[in-house]
């Protein structure tokens, strides 16, 4: 068992399953399971700002209610609630923003999907779930 486990999660199948695992894992008297999900900052629409690559002058808003989406519709799924999980939403790329979590949190272990919702860029580059196995600073379960 676990005291503390973070669990990346973005509305895919994997990261329910994940989900579902982690709850399983962790020790029942530990209070630290986070489900971070991360969103990539939306860009602002004016002219200037869509050629500069700013973002939306709302952008913190805007990531933090997406997220805020995913997080409780994935836990409904699975069935645990604010008090089992504590909801992490935060802008940037998957992989880099996990593992800082990760070393923030000082958990025990990420548990996480083998695939999410992505694109073809990220089987080209590799995947996020390849990079935090290799990089993290805990052990990765990857639920598949």
């Amino acid at each position: 068992m676990y005291q503390s486990i973070l669990v990346p999660v973005d509305g895919s199948d994997q990261s329910r399953a994940a989900l579902e695992v982690a709850t399983r894992l962790v020790a029942a008297d530990a209070q630290s399971l986070y489900v971070l999900n991360t969103q990539e900052a939306p860009l602002a629409e004016d002219g200037i700002g869509k050629v500069a690559g700013a973002p939306a002058l709302n952008a913190e808003e805007l990531v933090q209610q997406k997220g805020r989406g995913v997080i409780e519709q994935v836990c409904q799924q699975v069935g645990i609630d604010s008090q089992q999980a504590q909801p992490i939403v935060r802008a940037g790329k998957p992989a880099q923003t996990i593992l800082a979590e990760a070393k923030r949190l000082g958990v025990d272990a990420v548990v996480m999907g083998s695939r999410g919702n992505s694109n073809i860029k990220s089987l080209v580059v590799g995947s996020v779930s390849h990079r935090v196995m290799h990089v993290a600073p805990c052990a990765v379960i990857v639920v598949g």
